[in-house]
C-alpha cells in the first residue's frame, strides 16, 4: 500500500521516527501545511454535528469512498453490539486539505478492513469525523493532525518543529516578495463561528438565530458559498492581485473571488458575487482598508448567526515591515440583528510556492 501522508506506527511514541522529509517540504509550504482551525477543515460547524468532546472508535470494511470536496467522504460496513450490520458514514477534511497533507486518493481502497477513529454524531446517527485510519498492517494515518493533537492521546505532532523554523525559512525567500500582492496562508483564523463565541445579538436576531437547524438549513450542505465576513473564517491560502484600478481576491475555499474597487464609483447593478457584497478599498500606508456593504448572504457565521442587508464590514489588512505576515480585523455593524458592533482578527503568513487550488465543490 503506498500511502504518502502523515503516518505512524501503533507502537510507544518513544520509538516514533520523525519524518524526515518535513523539513525539505517546509521550504516550499512553509506554513500552508500549518493552517491552524480551531475546529475543522470544512466549511459547516463541525460542533453542531459531532461530539468533539470525545472519540469514537469503529472497525469495519470500505464499502465506498468519494474523493470530493468539501469532504471526502467513505462507508464503512461494521458489526453492532447485537451482531447486525450497521454502514457507517464517514466524513474527512476537504480533498485540498488531505492533498497538502500528503493524503492521496490510494489512502483509501474499497474492500479494506479498517479501524477509524472520531468525533460520532450528535444526532444519533451512524456518521463520525474521521480523524485517524488504522490498517489491518499496524499503519496508521492522521487525516486530520489538529484533531489528532485534541483528541489522540501522546499523538506527536510532526510539524511541531516547522512551527518553530518557518520565520527563518520565510525570511530566506524575501527576495520574491511583491508587498501584499502573492498567496498568503493562515496561521490564526478569525473563527467566526462553531458555536465558540456569544455574539451581542438583539432580540430579532436571537430569534433567527434560534430557528436555524444546522442539518437543513447551513448552506455548504448544498454547495452554496459563504459570504463576507464569514468567508474570510476558513484554513486555505488565499491571493490578492492587482489590476489597474482593482484589486482581486482569490480566496482556495469555494472557489470565492471577490473585487475591491480602488476608485470612487457606483456600485454595479448587478455584482458578480453578490454573496461578497460591494466592496470599496483605500490604502492608510501599508494597511489595505476595505469596506463591504450590500452583502446578499444571510448568515454571519456557520452556526446560524445571522446577518441583514444592512451590515457594514470594514476590514484591515495590515502588511509587517518584513512583509511576511498579512494581519487582518473586520468590524461589522448590523443593527438589526447585533446590539453593538462586532471585531474580528485573524493573521495570515506569506508562503513561497504555495499555489491556489480549484475547490469545486461538489454534491
Amino acid at each position: 500500500m503506498n500511502i504518502q501522508s502523515i503516518i505512524r506506527t501503533v507502537v510507544p511514541m518513544a520509538e516514533i521516527p520523525q519524518p524526515k522529509q518535513w523539513l525539505s517540504v517546509l521550504k516550499y509550504l512553509i506554513v500552508c501545511t500549518l493552517c491552524l482551525p480551531t475546529i475543522g477543515n470544512a466549511h459547516h460547524s463541525f460542533g453542531a454535528f459531532y461530539d468533539m468532546s470525545k472519540l469514537v472508535e469503529v472497525e469495519g470494511e470500505v464499502v465506498s469512498v468519494v474523493w470530493r470536496n468539501p469532504h471526502i467522504r467513505f462507508k464503512l460496513k461494521a458489526t453492532d453490539e447485537l451482531g447486525g450490520e450497521t454502514i457507517w458514514d464517514m466524513e474527512a477534511g476537504s480533498l485540498n486539505t488531505l492533498q497538502r497533507n500528503g493524503v492521496g486518493k490510494d489512502a483509501l481502497q474499497v474492500g479494506e478492513t479498517l479501524r477509524v477513529s472520531g468525533p460520532a454524531s450528535l444526532h444519533g446517527l451512524d456518521t463520525m469525523f474521521a480523524v485517524s485510519i488504522n490498517f489491518a498492517n499496524g499503519e496508521e494515518v492522521i487525516l486530520n493532525p489538529n484533531l489528532a493533537a485534541r483528541l489522540l492521546p501522546n499523538f506527536n505532532d510532526p510539524r511541531a518543529n516547522e512551527l518553530a523554523i518557518a520565520d527563518e525559512l520565510i525570511a530566506e525567500s524575501r527576495i520574491a516578495a511583491q508587498g501584499i500582492f502573492r498567496v498568503w496562508v493562515p496561521v490564526s483564523r478569525p473563527v467566526t463561528g462553531s458555536g465558540l463565541y456569544v455574539w451581542p445579538l438583539t432580540p430579532e436576531g436571537q430569534a433567527a438565530k434560534d430557528s436555524w437547524d444546522p442539518l437543513t438549513d447551513d448552506p455548504a450542505l448544498k454547495c452554496i458559498p459563504p459570504g463576507i465576513p464569514v468567508a474570510m473564517d476558513n484554513p486555505y491560502p488565499f491571493e490578492f492581485t492587482n489590476q489597474d484600478d482593482t484589486i482581486i481576491m482569490r480566496l482556495e475555499e469555494w472557489d470565492g473571488v471577490r473585487t475591491i474597487y480602488m476608485t470612487p464609483r457606483p456600485a454595479p447593478p448587478e455584482l458578480t458575487a453578490p454573496h461578497m457584497g460591494y466592496s470599496v478599498g483605500s490604502w492608510e500606508d501599508n494597511t489595505l482598508v476595505v469596506t463591504t456593504t450590500g452583502i446578499d448572504y444571510p448568515f454571519f457565521d456557520d452556526v446560524g448567526s445571522p446577518q441583514s442587508p444592512a451590515a457594514t464590514v470594514v476590514e484591515h489588512f495590515t502588511l509587517s515591515e518584513n512583509d511576511t505576515r498579512l494581519d487582518w480585523t473586520a468590524r461589522v455593524t448590523d443593527p438589526m440583528y447585533y446590539s453593538e458592533p462586532v471585531t474580528l482578527s485573524g493573521h495570515w503568513a506569506w508562503s513561497p510556492g504555495t499555489q491556489i487550488k480549484r475547490y469545486e465543490c461538489t454534491l
